[in-house]
């Protein structure tokens, strides 16, 4: 280990403290696929990770890839680091800059056909903001703001209820976000998608609206997002974190809100540097964007404690199902073998649309830990069903997947959510469509289903 401790401080003798902080242009950097083998290679890469000079594309995972994205500048260097440990690598992507301006050029293309919302193109905040509005036209939903970000956008969320359930209370929630991370374009789309589904399609879906409400927060970090559209072809694109001031660092905007939460606040995988990727904030909740959602999931777990039955946060990339506890290995809640089961019956779903294989299992196991996350400080609040929900891809494109995969990527997304009707208890029987809903029932209580979108 110390070895390895050494070897990194070699290296950043040489390397430039503002490889991630700054960006400020993009061209000529690459992103390498990166396989760590043993110990000792996969401590390097934390190591490296922690460090804050490279944008890892992914959190380190011991025997799988990691994607580092570095500059023409620094690569030789890393390239020699890595080298000298004996680690297999692959450029994945040969020139960052030139995959952006070629899918802003198509992507600018695709919505100029049509000024609708559609899912063949990926949309600006401000045509999901209006898209949304529009929807409270209809009678199933509510489109309300739970807070507004640092640049004073509004936190939407959206409700869509057919009624009260069988016995005249309201029934089980499921409750998803996406966006936390601004540059998971993917995210927001493939919730979208998902809300246009339910409203558009409300007869073919009464089957699950019948025993469960859907809420569902598109863009949880509206001021990154938009900020990463602004200037796609540029730094923008692969901006990560909110958009919020950091007093005595005016260069270094923001910190990473899903770093921002008060359990295991400050653990591992976070920074105290206003300047690095990981930047986990001043303090838990110092974000005005994970104050609204905390403030969202409480006020509806202080009506009915148990309505929420599960919390997916959606993210990309990587197609992987995490469940609790992702603040360190080797570490289960109670339930953890329930928690599995979901897994493999929504991983299984997931691959009976395209074919794709998506991993399941604790977070911290497959990745490496990380502290202060949305996925943990859910499952604290007595949530039942938790996960990180990593859309594609693999090791192709990474965040800069292309809008031709949003609708295939929504399915398959889909079917991993309403895979949950599977889930059976003891108590309940049923078949077909029908949800078994029993088991959500605990003391008179209703449990709801809680999706968040993104890691």
């Amino acid at each position: 280990m110390l070895k390895v401790i050494l070897l990194v401080v070699f290296f950043f003798t040489f390397a430039s403290s503002e490889e991630v902080s700054s960006l400020n242009n993009i061209l000529g950097y690459k992103v390498l696929s990166v396989q760590a083998e043993t110990n000792d290679q996969f401590q390097l890469l934390k190591q490296l990770y922690q460090s804050g000079h490279f944008d890892f594309w992914s959190r380190p995972r011991h025997h799988g890839s990691t994607s580092i994205m570095a500059s023409s500048t620094h690569l030789p260097d890393l390239i020699s680091l890595l080298e000298s440990q004996g680690m297999k690598y692959s450029v994945k992507i040969q020139d960052v800059k030139a995959l952006i301006t070629q899918q802003d050029i198509a992507n600018e293309k695709l919505r100029s056909i049509s000024a609708e919302m559609s899912w063949t193109a990926y949309h600006s905040f401000e045509n999901i903001e209006a898209w949304l509005l529009n929807l409270r036209k209809n009678p199933i939903v509510n489109v309300a703001s739970i807070g507004n970000s640092s640049e004073n956008r509004y936190i939407y969320q959206v409700s869509i209820s057919i009624g009260l359930g069988s016995n005249n209370k309201p029934k089980p929630i499921i409750y998803m976000d996406a966006n936390i991370h601004a540059r998971e374009w993917i995210t927001s789309a493939v919730a979208t998608w998902i809300i246009n589904e339910l409203t558009s399609k409300t007869e073919q879906y009464k089957f699950i609206l019948d025993n469960f409400d859907f809420y569902i927060v598109p863009v949880l970090n509206p001021d990154g997002f938009a900020y990463s559209m602004e200037k796609p072809d540029e730094e923008h694109r692969m901006w990560r974190k909110t958009r919020s001031i950091n007093p005595g660092f005016p260069q270094c905007i923001g910190c990473d809100a899903n770093r921002n939460f008060e359990y295991h606040f400050g653990g591992e995988s976070t920074s105290d540097d206003p300047c690095n990727i990981t930047y986990k904030g001043p303090n838990a909740f110092s974000e005005p964007e994970t104050r609204a959602l905390r403030d969202a999931i409480k006020g509806i777990l202080k009506e009915e404690p148990k309505r929420i039955l599960a919390y997916y946060t959606i993210h990309s990339y990587g197609q992987l199902w995490l469940l609790s506890w992702g603040f360190t290995p080797n570490a289960y809640p109670s339930d953890y073998d329930e928690l599995l089961e979901w897994g493999k019956l929504s991983t299984e779903a997931i691959y009976k649309v395209h074919g794709k294989n998506y991993t399941y299992g604790q977070s911290a196991d497959l990745l490496n830990p990380v502290g202060g996350a949305a996925d943990d400080w859910a499952k604290l609040q007595g949530i039942k069903y938790v996960t990180t929900f990593e859309l594609r891809d693999i090791d192709e494109y990474g965040f800069l997947l292309p809008a031709d995969q949003i609708i295939p990527t929504a399915e398959e997304a889909w079917q991993g959510i309403l895979a949950i009707n599977k889930i059976k208890d003891g108590n309940t029987t049923g078949s077909g469509n029908s949800l078994l809903v029993n088991h959500w029932f605990l003391s008179g209580a209703i449990f709801t289903v809680l999706f968040i979108l993104s890691r």
